[in-house]
């Protein structure tokens, strides 16, 4: 995977650019933590900051909103 092809975007953005913001978003509102690893990791993001990022987006009701 060439992570570089992602530096200095933005979650929404990667997602976008990897065709999956929609599986994101229906991951994020089903608060399925295993398959927003799976996809973290396909932009990128992986480890503890795919962790902390999964954490922050389901203590917040509200951030599905971000990824439609």
């Amino acid at each position: 995977m060439d992570t570089k092809k992602y530096t200095g975007m933005s979650l929404p953005e990667r997602l976008t650019q990897a065709n999956l913001l929609g599986a994101f978003s229906k991951a994020l509102r089903e608060k399925d933590e295993s398959g927003l690893l799976i996809l973290l990791t396909k932009v990128g993001i992986s480890g503890n900051q795919a962790q902390d990022t999964i954490k922050s987006l389901l203590l917040d009701p509200n951030s599905h909103q971000n990824f439609q």
